[in-house]
């Protein structure tokens, strides 16, 4: 039976049913009646997931080798036109870097017709062959070919290394396939663009990986190549992600089973893991770069998975898309010091925006000098209030916005960046150290007089209220007694 608990009406069920059930009963009544009213279990430890599902995407060298010739297989050799000539597995097909445009931007249609020039159809078993285990060329192959819609891409693990060592015979001669007519269709869901990123970036059910590494993440440390005028970061809630820790101390990688293993262990604090059910964007410099990640995952079993060609070279040069970097605490305490005022050492800098995300009980206690409190359960819907009140003439496409909270194991900082960047600002930093950073480099903290004092009236109130209630209700008890 279901009993609606909407409404008047409903909360008048849901007491009595609670008098009714106690509490543990309650629980388990109010579990079994929102599932029926939605049709589905909504709770994740609940949900029938079943096993994950690993793809037949590895190839080994003797795999290949069993199988070479026999008119079924394409190998496809990503390395660079040089190495290719120099030797290669025999019947491998030449795609070097640049043969297939990869992106940005990116046209699956355009990609299929490359691989059609090169006599490849997309029918069949496709194994993509680079130097190594983790090279970045043939990964890119890998995705390409199932974006485009290939029956049944392969990586040889390993790479051509794998080859060679096993004392197995080379070719030089150059292998021309006639082109062909592709028969694939595109699939959308494996391709990221700027424009999806900038829509999924911080909504529940999608997270974005960033396999460029901490400092480059950071903003620490710029991109090779980029002008001077760079601007160094991630992608606003992009986590980052460094698969090489995929291998072994050999060079091998795990298991697939080990893969996931690893990867589900991660999230912006180790409370926080991922929810591998999620849609993930990976992400790295561009092009080929970051493509070892798509394909780690997928071999792992993630089925919801796209990658973003683009990458940071195509996202931190749109001066028009948001960014997030991460602000250390010298370089903090130097711009808090450059901003106060003699007269008003509280006041809010002018030059950049600073908000003390925490509750703003710890904010009164002790702050960052010219913090604004706005915890992180308002920041949201209060954002453009706050502004108004303490910053009313910043440009969100020029003015720094800067969140901190607790410290590196509190994810609030990372929440608001979000969301900041989701209203609007381009320019996002977290102090990601928070106070606890902050008193290490020996930042003084200011404190709230005035709403220490509100705290103390309502805590001294919320004493009377509950004396107050207590004698009410002894005195009602002694009442009923003499009765």
């Amino acid at each position: 039976m279901c009993i609606r608990l909407g409404g008047a009406e409903g909360g008048r069920r849901h007491g009595s049913l609670g008098r009714c059930l106690g509490p543990v009963a309650l629980c388990a009544a109010l579990i079994c009646l929102s599932a029926a009213s939605t049709g589905a279990v909504q709770w994740p430890w609940m949900r029938d997931e079943g096993p994950p599902s690993y793809p037949e995407i590895t190839a080994t060298a003797d795999w290949v080798a069993a199988r070479a010739g026999d008119g079924e297989l394409v190998v496809l050799d990503g390395r660079p036109a040089a190495e290719y000539a120099a030797g290669h597995i025999p019947g491998a097909v030449s795609a070097p870097p640049g043969a297939i445009p990869i992106g940005p931007p990116s046209d699956l249609g355009k990609i299929a017709e490359a691989f059609a020039s090169l006599g490849v159809t997309g029918r069949g078993q496709i194994v993509c062959c680079g130097a190594s285990a983790l090279d970045a060329d043939a990964a890119a192959l890998f995705w390409a070919l199932e974006a485009a819609g290939a029956e049944s891409p392969m990586l040889l693990a390993g790479g051509f290394e794998a080859w060679t060592s096993g004392g197995r015979e080379v070719e030089r001669d150059a292998v021309v396939l006639s082109p062909d007519t592709w028969t694939g269709s595109p699939r959308d869901e494996r391709l990221a663009s700027a424009a999806y990123v900038a829509l999924k970036f911080g909504v529940d059910g999608h997270e974005i990986i960033d396999t460029r590494g901490w400092d480059t993440w950071s903003g620490e440390r710029g991109e090779a190549g980029m002008d001077k005028g760079e601007r160094r970061g991630h992608i606003p809630h992009a986590l980052p992600y460094d698969f090489s820790e995929f291998l072994k101390a050999d060079g091998s990688l795990g298991t697939p089973e080990e893969t996931r293993e690893t990867f589900s262990r991660t999230g912006p604090r180790p409370s926080s893991p991922v929810d591998l059910e999620d849609e993930f964007v990976v992400y790295g410099r561009g092009g080929a770069e970051g493509a070892v990640g798509y394909f780690l995952l997928r071999r792992a079993g993630v089925e919801k998975l796209r990658y973003f060609p683009g990458g940071w070279s195509q996202w931190g040069g749109d001066r028009s898309l948001p960014f997030v970097r991460i602000a250390g605490p010298d370089e903090l305490l130097e711009r808090v010091r450059r901003s106060r005022r003699w007269l008003r050492p509280d006041a809010p800098p002018e030059d950049f925006i600073l908000f003390d995300v925490r509750h703003w009980g710890d904010h009164a206690v002790g702050h960052i000098p010219g913090a604004v409190a706005l915890s992180s359960s308002f920041f949201a819907d209060s954002l453009d209030v706050y502004l108004e009140r303490h910053w009313p003439d910043a440009d969100r496409t020029v003015t720094p916005v800067v969140t901190y909270c607790y410290g590196s194991n509190c994810i609030r900082s990372r929440n608001t960046a979000t969301e900041a960047a989701r209203q609007g600002f381009v320019h996002v930093e977290r102090f990601y150290e928070g106070v606890e950073g902050w008193r290490l480099v020996g930042g003084e903290l200011l404190r709230d007089e005035v709403r220490l004092e509100a705290m103390r009236r309502e805590r001294e109130e919320a004493r009377r209220k509950a004396e107050a209630r207590r004698a009410a209700e002894s005195e009602e008890r002694t009442r009923e007694a003499a009765d």
